[in-house]
């Protein structure tokens, strides 16, 4: 079973390299889990070709087949407790799953698995619900100069932006030996928050409440969800150690970077010993030209980018996407699609018959210049050590816009422990 999902997710990462609309050739592993056929209504709708219908079944399909569980609309661990309440302090334990039946995951065997709801907040301040899970060694490594277990807080890259695309729900935890498994399996026990919006989608669904959306690359808003999700866990588990570092790829490296930085709401952790942040997004200015780049890129950056700023400020869907960018968003909110399909809707090829996906000034947008200001961790002062490490070849997140960053912070702040590596 474990064979056939890592081919396919071989095959399905070829697909990914095609730049034209062309439909994909079916399933190439007969063990989906998942069936879903779009309706008339909803291909009519969402404006899109057979050949795209086609194409987002199939990606839909797969990424159903990678679920842990049932639908996270369903699924009662991420069921706010119904004496919920936004006056908990943040860091608070809601509630905790100790043991996880890992034969619903794809885990190595020396591991196990916990996962938690908590208290987070917003960009704002505003507490909400959110999840993580907790990746267990079977051999926990011992310092001298630390009391319990050694802690790394892993910050995850993107995997979508709806709820259904919390690494907690994936089979493989979404990085698998790229990131979580490797750090368990040196005997670190690991904290992953899912972020606001992914995971818990909703505090109160019963009371009409409304959603809560991920509010993607906000980098100071995903460091609140991951510092207090490493207070959750240290308080559903006393055996963990106080202090901490942290580790995150892509979007988690904007997390960790900022999580060193002082801001209004989250004070320097004195238990935070170091972070590690590895392409992480652009700061500041940089901010910006992502996503004026992701505007003519014509791919699924520039709607999670636009679906973010929405999330974080409230900005109308209508003064970020185009009227074909929200036809087609509508449907990939209405069939909690991640990555997979979010590629096929937004693909490149496919816009060619449109205006693209968001406008062409969404980095002029007065939510864009809001979050670039609040995310802005390079003109703040790391209070750990903090080393940043870049691909150079990344075609996603420049080298030049992470060595602006580094650049900026230590004109500003010479004194500081920052290295830059760039590989």
């Amino acid at each position: 079973m474990v064979l056939f999902t890592v081919l396919c997710w071989m095959i399905y990462g070829i697909r990914l390299a095609i730049t034209q609309e062309t439909a994909l050739p079916g399933p190439q592993c007969q063990d989906f889990a998942s069936s879903y056929k779009l309706s008339a209504e909803q291909i009519s709708r969402a404006q899109i070709s057979n050949t795209t219908a086609h194409n987002v079944e199939i990606a839909l399909n797969f990424e159903r087949s990678n679920w842990a569980t049932s639908s996270v609309t369903v699924d009662p661990f991420y069921r706010v407790p119904s004496n919920w309440s936004s006056t908990i302090p943040a860091g608070t334990l809601l509630t905790v799953k100790n043991v996880t039946n890992t034969s619903l995951y794809t885990l190595p065997a020396a591991v196990s698995l916990s996962r938690i709801t908590y208290q987070t907040v917003t960009l704002n301040g505003t507490s909400i619900p959110a999840s993580a899970y907790i990746l267990w060694p079977y051999l926990p490594r011992t310092f001298r100069n630390i009391t319990g277990h050694p802690v790394i807080g892993w910050a995850h890259g993107t995997s979508g932006v709806l709820p259904e695309c919390a690494p907690s729900h994936i089979r493989n935890l979404w990085y698998q030996y790229s990131g979580p498994y490797i750090m368990a399996l040196q005997g670190y026990v690991v904290v992953a928050p899912d972020y606001a919006g992914l995971g818990v989608g909703n505090a109160s669904p019963s009371s009409g409440a409304p959603p809560i959306l991920h509010p993607y690359l906000s980098s100071a808003s995903h460091a609140h969800d991951l510092v207090h999700a490493i207070a959750a866990a240290q308080s559903a588990f006393p055996s963990l150690s106080a202090s901490f570092v942290t580790i995150g790829h892509s979007q988690g490296g904007g997390t960790t970077w900022a999580l060193t930085t002082t801001t209004n709401t989250t004070p320097p952790n004195r238990n935070h010993l170091g972070a590690v942040a590895a392409s992480p997004p652009p700061a500041g200015p940089s901010f910006l030209a992502l996503l004026a780049a992701a505007a003519r890129s014509n791919t699924a950056l520039g709607p999670y980018l636009a679906a973010g700023l929405a999330a974080a400020f409230g900005a109308p869907q209508s003064e970020l996407f185009t009227p074909a960018g929200q036809a087609r968003w509508g449907l990939l909110a209405a069939l909690g699609g991640c990555s997979s399909v979010a590629a096929e809707l937004f693909a490149p090829a496919a816009a060619s018959t449109t205006a693209g996906w968001v406008h062409a000034n969404i980095s002029a947008h007065w939510a864009a210049r809001a979050l670039a200001a609040a995310s802005d961790y390079a003109r703040r002062q790391p209070s750990t050590p903090l080393l940043v490490m870049q691909g150079l070849a990344d075609r996603f997140m420049l080298a030049e816009w992470t060595e602006a960053s580094v650049n900026r912070t230590c004109e500003l702040f010479p004194q500081s422990a920052v290295e830059y590596v760039g590989f």
